[in-house]
């Protein structure tokens, strides 16, 4: 017998789940501020970082400091002004 000539069984692949669609800039955003407040759950996480872009979040998550920064530095001079 030539052992070169017997096959191997073949192992079975787990079936490749579609690919989502990238995270809309409502749901890059929705993830960001729940983020913030801490209200994800674990799957949800798990989801959004399988489908979000990184450096779309990092632009968002900028944007979304400089935005609370800003709004805070107005408040206080409101406040004290």
């Amino acid at each position: 017998m030539n052992n070169r000539m017997a096959k191997e069984p073949e192992e079975e692949l787990p079936p490749v789940k579609p690919a989502s669609p990238p995270l809309s800039l409502k749901e890059t955003l929705s993830i960001l501020i729940a983020g913030h407040i801490g209200v994800r759950k674990a799957e949800q996480r798990a989801e959004d970082f399988r489908r979000a872009s990184g450096l779309r979040i990092f632009i968002a998550a900028a944007l979304y400091f400089a935005v609370i920064v800003v709004g805070l530095i107005v408040f206080v001079r409101y406040v004290t002004g």
